[in-house]
């Protein structure tokens, strides 16, 4: 994709023969349509589709929550095409066509607050996921503080499903008993959780915390 420079007419939108126009981030861009070929994909070409298909579908559902964890991400790349971009490189396993995503190396926020410090996570009570984590928050000198609050991300691979919950306890807190649904009980989740300050304007890296069953 190459920029467009502008004539008497300013840029243009929408296809011109084989040129189509297009303004993204302040900033105007043409690019030539892609030509067909009757050559088969070849095997790392399948393979960059699915994984690109398999990651852009996990992560459509929590959209919201990547904006924020990936709001450092300035320029010409959006917060979800850095997520993406990441977890292209660095999170799905396995071999063609059996691949999935590697649930601990998945990371819904990146940014330069202190991450969390984990104790753990555990299934409590009746459809209840206990996070638990430390206060590292130094007392003076840095971004980081005790007043930052909490995200918390539960994914069930059973049921496809997400659960999540913004600004929901300060990093002082230590803990906090989400409730999921009754549902769930019986199957195996996967838990993560982020920091973002009070402002909202900075985050921390997501940690993941593990996977427990739902009692």
């Amino acid at each position: 994709m190459g920029t467009f420079i502008k004539g008497i007419l300013g840029g243009f939108s929408g296809r011109i023969g084989n040129v189509v126009g297009a303004f993204h981030r302040g900033i105007d861009y043409m690019r030539s349509l892609p030509r067909k070929s009757n050559k088969p994909a070849t095997l790392a070409q399948l393979t960059q589709r699915l994984i690109f298909q398999i990651v852009v579908g996990f992560f459509r559902p929590i959209n919201g929550l990547i904006k924020i964890g990936y709001q450092s991400y300035k320029g010409k790349q959006s917060p979800i095409n850095a997520a993406v971009a990441y977890h292209i490189d660095k999170a799905v396993t396995g071999v063609y066509p059996n691949l999935s995503i590697d649930f601990p190396k998945v990371k819904f926020s990146k940014g330069h607050l202190l991450r969390p410090s984990i104790v753990g996570v555990e299934s409590v009570a009746t459809a209840k996921v206990k996070f638990e984590w430390l206060n590292n928050a130094p007392t003076i000198g840095a971004s980081t503080a005790a007043t930052d609050l909490a995200t918390l991300l539960v994914y069930n691979p059973t049921k496809e499903l997400f659960l999540s919950v913004e600004d929901i306890a300060a990093r002082s807190v230590l803990s906090f008993t989400l409730p999921v649904p009754a549902d769930w009980i019986g199957d195996n989740v996967h838990c993560w959780m982020s920091f973002v300050s009070v402002n909202r304007k900075e985050v921390s890296d997501s940690a993941y915390l593990g996977v427990t069953e739902v009692l």
